[in-house]
């Protein structure tokens, strides 16, 4: 029971993650040391899992996958999401730079921990940072302003983009539905709507037209996940198998980059970096902050490091 719950915590810190545009949930789950056992529960989701599943052999579908596990780690990432998205907007909407200097902090300590898991760091190492920087910066400056789009096929497309922020450590799924132009509607209105306290209300009301299309918006959205993580985890399990140094130095340079997204001292429309000026104490807060997000990753990486093979 005890490891049961300590999964549903690590699930709950993944999820947060996942739904803050700037925040990788997998970079958290490198620091917890369980990213590696995800990927490999996702690839083994096969021919083998079909056939255990066909001859009605439930323990052996348990062990192939480990259910367990993934159920505790579902169970806290579904609840964060549930129990975080109102706290978020309120944060943005109300402390927005105050926010972003903690989770800065939070990304900017997991820069160094994710760089740890590079053996040696040699020419080729530093070569694959700079690219995983420069990739990053680039999608930084990709600013396309797009709007809301409810298009099906689309939402299928930003649910097969948006995933890769789970696979990929460094890269927020939820800044890239920004970017796409539809981070309010999938991470915002639907976590909302689906909150159960506001479920209640729409199907007592005359709103229930309008919670069946958030319903189906969702369960494509759900689509293009199960398309996007079927199609790429295969692929990331084999580049950390054979080539881990080199994956996770890119990955490093990626995550650094990634600091961009989330700088605190940004024009709040424009993607234009400021610089503090310590010219009133709201700045010397967020630098407290900064300081209170690498204190948490600290903290975090002990308990994945105590829990790592539980």
């Amino acid at each position: 029971m005890k490891t049961f719950l300590i999964h549903i915590l690590q699930g709950i810190i993944i999820g947060i993650a996942n739904i803050i545009p700037g925040i990788s949930g997998s970079t958290l789950a490198v620091i917890l040391g369980i990213y590696e056992k995800i990927i490999n529960i996702i690839t083994k989701f096969d021919i083998q899992l079909l056939k255990l599943i066909r001859d009605f052999n439930f323990q052996g579908v348990k062990k192939h996958i480990s259910l367990n596990f993934l159920i505790s780690i579902s169970i806290g990432i579904i609840s964060s999401y549930m129990l975080m998205a109102n706290l978020l907007e309120y944060l943005f909407e109300h402390f927005a730079k105050y926010t972003w200097s903690y989770f800065f902090g939070i990304i900017g300590i997991s820069s160094w921990y994710v760089s740890k898991y590079v053996k040696k760091w040699n020419l080729s190492e530093y070569l694959l940072g700079i690219i995983g920087f420069m990739i990053s910066l680039a999608i930084f400056l990709a600013n396309p302003h797009m709007g809301e789009n409810q298009n099906l096929f689309f939402v299928f497309l930003c649910g097969s983009i948006g995933v890769l922020g789970m696979l990929i450590p460094g890269l927020s799924g939820s800044y890239l539905l920004v970017l796409l132009g539809n981070y309010e509607l999938l991470m915002s209105k639907i976590l909302i709507i689906f909150n159960p306290r506001n479920i209640q209300n729409y199907l007592s009301g005359n709103n229930i037209e309008e919670f069946r299309n958030y319903l189906l918006i969702f369960i494509v959205f759900l689509l293009g996940h199960v398309f996007s993580i079927l199609l790429f985890s295969r692929s990331i399990k084999w580049l950390i198998s054979k080539h881990r140094s080199k994956t996770f130095a890119t990955l490093t340079g990626f995550i650094i980059g990634s600091l961009l997204w989330i700088w605190p001292w940004k024009h709040p429309e424009l993607n234009i970096l400021k610089t503090p000026e310590f010219s009133n104490i709201n700045d010397v807060f967020s630098v407290l902050l900064i300081l209170l997000g690498f204190i948490t990753i600290i903290g975090i990486e002990h308990i994945g490091r105590k829990y790592k093979n539980v």
